[in-house]
């Protein structure tokens, strides 16, 4: 069994439950010394990450990588990615992403097992196989965290890239500076200059769906591909999003 436990001033902590001598053994932990205020798991097919809330409104999100150079070993949680999300939670809890097949069904079991019969791969690819973390904010936002295939995390990255340069924004702000992670000065934290980023805004590229469809024409040909295919990765991420 696998323990994440959170402290308040230390992280993150990745921990497994050995039952054969009834103890708990420190795998890895995040050595930035972070205040947490809340952690949980988001996963696609046999990868698995985790996601922690800090007091500077940020997500990080770390996996256990031994083999990584960055991992010391072993004994570090590695950061993949961060963003800032401008509001303060305290509990993300996991959830079972649905596919946009099953989002309508009010019979799910049976239109299931109807797609199974259909496709025997169906259920089985790692898309098919997503747990993503909802939360809510102090200030009455609800927002959603989920795991993307690398082919559909680029493509809509470079989406996000051309909307940010493309729309108008409130007040001419930066969406960019918005997003960046914001670093804490107590009790030496984040020494580390760099940002990893690798996250993708869905407030903004879903502005693309209200959008004209010759203006949506431009911004699908200037990153290479076609509006049908945007329109499939966004109603996927809003349909494994949802948890109603």
């Amino acid at each position: 069994m696998n323990l994440l436990k959170i402290f308040s001033y230390d992280s993150l902590h990745f921990l497994v439950w050995r039952e054969s001598d009834k103890s708990l053994t420190l795998l890895a932990k995040d050595y930035e010394p972070t205040q947490v205020f809340a952690a949980g798991l988001i996963s696609r097919g046999g990868a698995m990450a985790f996601v922690c809330h800090d007091d500077r409104q940020n997500l990080k999100f770390f996996q256990y990588a031994p083999a990584d150079a960055e991992a010391r070993g072993g004994n570090k949680l590695v950061c993949r990615a961060d963003v800032h999300i401008g509001s303060q939670t305290t509990a993300l809890q996991s959830h079972w992403c649905q596919s946009s097949l099953l989002f309508n069904s009010c019979t799910m079991p049976s239109t299931l097992a109807a797609l199974k019969q259909q496709d025997v791969l169906f259920g089985r690819l790692e898309d098919d196989q997503r747990f993503a973390v909802t939360f809510g904010t102090t200030d009455g936002s609800v927002g959603s965290i989920i795991s993307l295939s690398e082919p559909v995390f680029w493509r809509l990255t470079a989406l996000q890239s051309v909307m940010s340069n493309a729309l108008e924004s409130n007040c001419a702000l930066s969406h960019r500076a918005w997003r960046l992670f914001r670093r804490s000065t107590s009790r030496g934290g984040c020494r580390s200059n760099d940002r990893k980023k690798g996250t993708i805004d869905g407030d903004l590229v879903m502005k693309f769906v209200d959008l004209a469809l010759y203006e949506q024409e431009d911004l699908a040909s200037s990153i290479g591909t076609t509006v049908g295919l945007l329109m499939d990765n966004l109603l996927e991420m809003q349909c494994a999003s949802s948890i109603i």
